[in-house]
């Protein structure tokens, strides 16, 4: 669990702060806002204006769970994408009200595009077979291996994709995401099973890559 101030790295004009939940903290900013920031992300805003959400790019069930609880947001998941109680698309920095109504412009997602990429995925997760399983190695892709565990930068991942590059950090990248350890991963690799990888791949990919067919509507 975080401390007080790792959680706090970062923000300036902080008023007050106090533990809301597990890594997740109540703040009063000296502007009257109010947030409640999960890690180092403020998931929500409360303002005079209207509640402002934010993922900061990590979609996990426990950052819905936090906005959810501590926000009239509402938001459930549906073929990995969020959306409102309302209906809406879920998108970084949507401000809503008291109920949950959505107040800025909505967004949909560009169903056709999406299942190109959904199709394009499928085809990159065949190259993982019980005989291509690569390993991590100083050779992979830079950001994938140093930079970037988390994909939150986008173009990059569709390269691997065009380009039908598999390399063992975006294998290991997303087994952990999923929750496995270092120990297990080496264990299913020691069994050259592929298709554990490929449902960790699957979700990672479509995860991070989603957003990019969510637009203005």
């Amino acid at each position: 669990m975080k401390t007080k101030s790792e959680i706090l790295q970062g923000t300036e004009n902080v008023k007050s702060a106090k533990f809301a939940d597990k890594n997740t903290l109540k703040i009063e900013y000296e502007n009257g806002n109010i947030a409640y920031r999960f890690h180092n992300t403020d998931i929500i805003t409360i303002t005079d204006k209207g509640i402002v959400l934010n993922s900061g790019g990590w979609k996990t069930i426990t950052t819905k769970e936090r906005i959810n609880k501590f926000s009239p947001a509402g938001l459930y998941q549906k073929n990995n994408i969020w959306y409102l109680r309302n209906g809406n698309v879920f998108f970084d920095g949507c401000v809503i009200n008291h109920v949950g109504t959505l107040l800025n412009k909505p967004k949909k997602l560009n169903e056709t595009k999406f299942a190109k990429l959904k199709k394009q995925i499928d085809n990159y997760c065949k190259l993982i077979t019980k005989d291509n399983l690569p390993v991590p190695d100083n050779g992979d892709c830079w950001y994938c291996l140093m930079f970037d565990k988390e994909g939150k930068q986008k173009d990059h991942l569709l390269q691997h994709i065009k380009e039908k590059y598999l390399h063992g950090s975006i294998l290991v990248n997303a087994m952990r995401e999923i929750g496995y350890s270092d120990t297990g991963i080496g264990l299913y690799y020691h069994l050259k099973d592929a298709n554990v990888f490929k449902r960790s791949v699957k979700k990672y990919l479509t995860k991070r890559l989603i957003l990019n067919f969510v637009e203005n509507s």
